[in-house]
């Protein structure tokens, strides 16, 4: 399609010949070839990079389509003139022209894709976007990759979102607290239900596609959030970053895309139950700015334009490498609202026994500081790291493998640290 007189083709797509009815693929070692059929797996399809008018297609699996000097059609690990196509636009079809001047070409017999000199029938090409539960999901990663974020609403049906709240109530024993929130962490190994999760179809498509095909799982657990605690016990507001990002030392790291995190929202996160806001890191001249190693009054600056985290249950949110995260905003907003002798009081530590949430409640005549589940929202976060990177955790493969699809399987093994 043209869009303002440009090109503009979707980031992932398979490419079928307009006369005969074959789509080329790059399998996984590297080889082309063609089928009259792409799999259900949608691991056929290619990922589009465009540089100008010129474009290049990389499989799943990390492998280029290339053009030499010679009429064969082969794969590389890396991208270089070779590796890109002019588009030539013929019949409202796609045509390919390699750095050779040669185009890309469909026959009936092997090798079935090969290079022509000359521009006829069999040098015609059709694109078709990759569809998935109803979702472009190459419309998603070209949004992750301009914006750093996205949000995919409804992922999850209800029936998958309870599957997952059952089986994170069996772990209720093995929860961290810490004052506003209640974590279970190493997740993957303990329920297939969050295998399924980390290995979902379409978080494995553009995780695949962004970080690289041979990324690892770094850590899957979760957190739920009681907003009333942090309104009413907490005084300030903390920021962090995923691992590895968090464990680093000055000046932190050039590489800005080691990892992405996918945000599972098990529960609706909206005005009145939310705490959680996020940011994207300041740039530096090092590399993506990190709380850590930040001065507060460079932390202040940086969250003055951060946003709330809002999402409806099934849906989630991925997002690139060090994200400022925070989960406690709107700390100690509640006691604000008191007159000032109150609030001054609070603040140079001239505090009545017990807790501060305790004489709030007390003077708005509530109930004691019974957690309410509709102000205790629940996320399920998922990172996968670089494949040169340690993961967070040393996860294993949940027991019995054999109730996850035999996808779901090959692609968790690969997965695993």
């Amino acid at each position: 399609m043209c869009r303002n007189g440009k090109i503009s083709i979707d980031k992932i797509v398979t490419v079928r010949s307009s006369v005969i009815p074959l789509y080329v693929i790059i399998r996984q070692d590297g080889s082309v070839d063609a089928v009259d059929e792409v799999a259900e797996d949608a691991f056929d399809f290619l990922t589009t990079a465009m540089v100008g008018n010129k474009i290049s297609f990389r499989s799943y699996y990390g492998h280029y389509l290339s053009a030499g000097d010679s009429d064969t059609v082969t794969t590389t690990r890396y991208c270089s003139s070779n590796e890109l196509f002019e588009i030539v636009m013929k019949d409202h079809q796609y045509a390919f022209k390699a750095r050779n001047g040669k185009f890309l070409s469909m026959r009936e017999t092997a090798p079935f894709v090969t290079l022509q000199s000359e521009c006829a029938e069999t040098e015609l090409f059709q694109l078709f976007s990759l569809m998935m539960q109803n979702i472009n999901v190459g419309q998603q990663l070209e949004t992750l990759e301009k914006t750093g974020s996205v949000m995919i609403d409804a992922l999850l049906d209800d029936e998958q979102v309870k599957k997952v709240c059952d089986a994170l109530a069996q772990f209720k024993d093995q929860q961290g607290m810490s004052g506003h929130e209640v974590t279970v962490t190493e997740l993957l190994g303990k329920h297939t239900a969050f295998a399924e999760l980390a290995t979902h179809p379409i978080i494995m498509q553009i995780m695949k596609r962004v970080i690289s095909p041979s990324a690892k799982i770094s850590s899957l657990e979760s957190c739920q959030t009681d907003a009333d605690f942090v309104r009413k016990e907490l005084e300030e507001t903390t920021w962090s970053v995923v691992h590895p990002y968090k464990s680093l030392e000055f000046p932190g790291a050039v590489d800005g895309q080691m990892s992405l995190t996918a945000m599972w929202f098990l529960d609706e996160l909206h005005e009145g139950n939310c705490t959680w806001a996020w940011v994207s890191p300041p740039k530096t001249s090092t590399g993506p700015g990190l709380p850590a190693l930040s001065s507060p009054e460079e932390v202040a600056g940086a969250v003055k334009s951060a946003k709330p985290l809002l999402g409806r249950r099934g849906a989630v949110w991925l997002y690139l490498g060090p994200m400022w995260m925070s989960n406690n905003v709107g700390a100690a907003s509640f006691w604000k609202e008191y007159d000032a002798l109150t609030r001054y009081k609070h603040l140079s530590g001239q505090k009545p026994a017990g807790s501060f949430r305790t004489v709030t409640n007390e003077v708005a005549g509530k109930a004691p500081m019974d957690s309410k589940p509709e102000l205790c929202p629940t996320l399920l976060q998922a990172t996968y790291v670089r494949e040169y990177v340690v993961p967070q955790d040393i996860s294993k493969a949940p027991t019995p493998m054999s109730d996850l699809s035999e996808t779901a399987q090959k692609e968790l093994l690969r997965l695993l640290p």
